[in-house]
């Protein structure tokens, strides 16, 4: 996730998209194990936080 906010931040395009589309990442392992609509989606255009549902804001 870390690498993906650094590169959304360096890049004022991505940066001025997150600013206006919610985006989000999530650990494949999280996925495999817990699913898609379970709350392991971090935001790619806040730092900290907590995980939410894809559905969330």
């Amino acid at each position: 996730m870390a690498d993906l906010r650094l590169a959304a931040e360096e890049n004022p395009a991505v940066a001025e998209l997150l600013a206006t589309v919610p985006a989000g990442a999530a650990r494949i392992e999280d996925l495999v194990q817990r699913g898609p609509s379970a709350p392991i989606w971090h935001s790619l255009g806040a730092r900290g936080g907590r995980a939410c549902g894809w559905t969330e804001p």
